[in-house]
């Protein structure tokens, strides 16, 4: 059953000098469980478009609904995992992943409680009192995975969340999320720019168009979960990593006025 519709949404950034269309009128569905990732071209419209889901930008036309209800702002059934890591410097890795706790006015001893299985979730159990800076980038994103996942949203939002990590961490977050979101059965919206990490990771890719964006394709991830690294190595996987990278360089190519 679908619990995200995005009905014929566009996005127009509007200023003095010139207006610029970001995003095309589009639709998707996504279904409990499912686990899209979005590619295309810089540009494209991707973070935009997740940031409407988010309710931190405002769809120009068309609307969003999610369990039936029309978004209008950001909200806790939402979990947003940015590129950039967001922690709040002046609190330990504990007190960030009861942040959003805190505001729901949960007492002290649940938010820890809470908090503290994520953080054993995601392997930092032992650092619950550091602060962000004594963390690696991928400690530092394993922390904003479990702050988002402790809220326990109806639907994740991740922008790009790996770009920033070095490729052994990277492959190693990646199998991490895999294994969180077949624990948690969350429903996952995934921007990222890397082929590989698309497929690897969906269970569905939609690839969006050069601004601007619109849905160009949306194409089903016949490899069975849990996916091992070595998927990457077989002929399913290589075939749709062809298909996708003629897709992209065509758009890559369209927004560099090379077509």
């Amino acid at each position: 059953m679908s619990i995200l519709h995005i009905h014929e949404v566009s996005k127009t950034f509007r200023s003095n000098a010139q207006d610029t269309q970001a995003l095309l009128a589009t639709s998707l569905s996504v279904a409990e469980n499912d686990f899209i990732t979005i590619l295309g071209p810089s540009g494209c419209g991707k973070s935009t478009l997740l940031r409407m889901v988010a309710g931190l930008d405002v769809p120009t036309t068309g609307h969003i609904e999610l369990d039936g209800h029309t978004v209008t702002e950001p909200g806790a059934d939402r979990g947003m995992v940015f590129q950039s890591y967001t922690l709040f410097p002046w609190l330990t890795v504990l007190q960030n992943v009861c942040f959003g706790l805190r505001e729901k006015g949960l007492p002290v001893a649940e938010q820890e409680a809470i908090a503290r299985q994520f953080l054993q979730q995601v392997g930092l159990q032992d650092f619950a009192h550091h602060f962000p800076k004594q963390l690696s980038g991928g400690m530092q994103q394993r922390t904003a995975l479990a702050r988002a996942l402790a809220n326990n949203p109806r639907i994740l939002l991740m922008d790009e969340p790996f770009g920033a990590l070095d490729h052994q961490t990277r492959e190693l977050m990646q199998e991490l999320l895999q294994d969180i979101w077949q624990s948690q059965r969350k429903t996952v919206l995934f921007v990222t720019h890397d082929i590989d990490e698309a497929i690897f990771m969906g269970n569905r890719v939609v690839v969006m168009s050069a601004r601007p964006g619109r849905i160009k394709c949306d194409l089903p991830v016949d490899l069975a979960y849990p996916r091992h690294y070595s998927v990457k190595t077989t002929a399913a996987f290589s075939e749709l990593k062809a298909r996708l990278t003629e897709e992209i360089r065509i758009e890559v190519r369209r927004a560099s006025g090379l077509a």
